[in-house]
């Protein structure tokens, strides 16, 4: 049994080759498997998903249903105005980020633009605007990893809002708090949208001993955390645990 180190790619000939210790060679030639020529990918949810951004929104990411193929963001993902006109240089040009499955891209909204008093900002102002009315669009040509464009193109129609400035504040975060015995999920409030990444891995729940398994589900447009444990809550002190995000230049 022969185990390839990757897998054995569509429209490739390969010859695989048998000496054994006495006796003639066996040779066989064979071609790799059938390409697939069926769209499958498709853009699963995009992140924010709230339908109004605040007007110094930084990052956006995409979620697809599969793996997809890289360096097509800028000619595929775009972003039009109230009445259908492609807006230029919304995104950070030339960079793609992407998770090491190739299923979720993160695009970062040009920063020159946010940042208050930067030549950017003044000559052309924010990328999203408060009160202006916007649509995302991702191309169904944008091919996956086999080659294969989309099913269907994305659209998501939102509006910008006001800056949000004021840094998120545990304090004021709303924990209702499930009974011993059950596996009801401990709901943390924000009041407001948060980063949707983050949230998957910022927190925790732990008690004295060490954190505690289960699952994460983010609700109301990132807003609300809940998790739920691998195993009824027991009767003891648990706490909610936060991360801060280090700062990167």
């Amino acid at each position: 049994v022969f185990r390839p180190t990757y897998p054995l790619a569509p429209g490739v000939r390969y010859r695989a080759v048998f000496t054994p210790p006495s006796g003639a060679t066996i040779e066989k030639t064979f071609d790799g498997p059938a390409r697939r020529v069926t769209p499958a990918a498709r853009v699963d949810r995009v992140y924010p998903s709230a339908d109004v951004l605040p007007s110094n929104q930084l990052r956006l990411y995409i979620y697809f249903s599969a793996p997809m193929s890289r360096g097509e963001a800028g000619e595929r993902i775009h972003v039009l105005d109230a009445n259908g006109k492609v807006l230029p240089g919304v995104f950070l040009p030339g960079q793609e980020l992407w998770d090491p499955n190739n299923q979720r891209l993160t695009m970062t909204f040009d920063p020159g633009r946010i940042k208050r008093d930067l030549t950017s900002n003044r000559a052309m102002g924010p990328p999203v605007a408060d009160g202006k009315r916007y649509t995302l669009v991702i191309d169904r040509d944008w091919r996956d990893a086999a080659g294969v464009a989309m099913v269907d193109t994305f659209r998501k129609a939102f509006r910008g809002g006001p800056a949000v400035r004021q840094p998120p504040d545990p304090k004021t975060w709303k924990t209702v708090a499930p009974a011993a015995g059950t596996r009801t999920p401990l709901v943390v409030s924000f009041g407001r949208s948060m980063n949707y990444t983050l949230l998957q891995r910022m927190l925790t729940v732990a008690n004295a001993r060490a954190a505690v398994a289960g699952a994460i589900d983010v609700a109301r447009d990132e807003s609300e955390w809940r998790f739920t444990p691998q195993q009824p809550w027991t009767a003891a002190d648990y706490r909610f645990v936060t991360y801060r995000v280090p700062n990167r230049a």
